[in-house]
């Protein structure tokens, strides 16, 4: 775990003069490749791909040569702070993180010696042992305002008036409603650096198969 997480700072490290542009769920780059037309860059983002993805041929769901333009769709698990394990800290069947499932679609645009790439997100949503399914009470978005978090507070305060929490402290309901903006602001954190990971790692995989020393 530990190595990971230094490989992680150093793409981030690495990588951080490319500037992003968030605009609700949706996070984009522009990348800048020297020296590649864009016929040879589609070719090697083609490739990159290709090794990042187990399947592939599952995710590229559109590829032209013509418009040099990608479409992959594919499914990433981002851990979101739970609440309820924060209302109730010694519930042992209860974890601090949850496994939502998010789909997500990425277009790649090439033209010569850069390639602009987007990454957007779908709502969460998580399906338990007993295979009930549960949705995030937010939207996969990576630009909360304070007005946003206002409405998630109220929808918190609503929930915690139903009749299912009349055996609630009064406390576990005030640390679950103002809980709220903490896993919030920590789960459009980890949308970011899902995407800047992903970006960075293909860019990452580009860099080293063009630089690559001949065998």
């Amino acid at each position: 775990m530990r190595k990971k997480g230094i490989f992680i700072f150093f793409l981030l490290f690495k990588f951080s003069l490319f500037s992003q542009t968030i605009e609700e769920n949706k996070i984009y780059q522009i990348y800048q490749v020297p020296n590649l037309s864009a016929e040879d860059l589609f070719t090697e983002i083609h490739f990159a791909l290709s090794l990042l993805y187990q399947d592939s041929d599952d995710v590229i769901k559109y590829i032209n040569e013509n418009t040099k333009k990608i479409v992959v769709k594919a499914q990433a698990l981002v851990p979101v702070l739970d609440a309820y394990k924060l209302m109730n800290p010694n519930e042992t069947v209860l974890t601090d993180y949850v496994d939502y499932s998010h789909n997500y679609t990425v277009i790649i645009q090439v033209k010569d010696e850069r390639y602009r790439i987007e990454l957007i997100y779908q709502n969460g949503k998580y399906i338990d042992p007993n295979l009930t399914e549960y949705k995030l009470p937010f939207s996969a978005r990576m630009d909360f305002e304070a007005k946003d978090l206002e409405e998630i507070l109220q929808k918190a305060r609503i929930e915690m008036s139903q009749d299912i929490y009349l055996m609630t402290s009064r406390k576990k309901k005030e640390i679950y409603i103002q809980s709220q903006p903490k896993v919030v602001k920590e789960y459009q954190q980890t949308l970011i650096d899902y995407a800047t990971i992903f970006f960075q790692s293909l860019y990452k995989q580009l860099y080293d198969d063009i630089n690559q020393k001949e065998w």
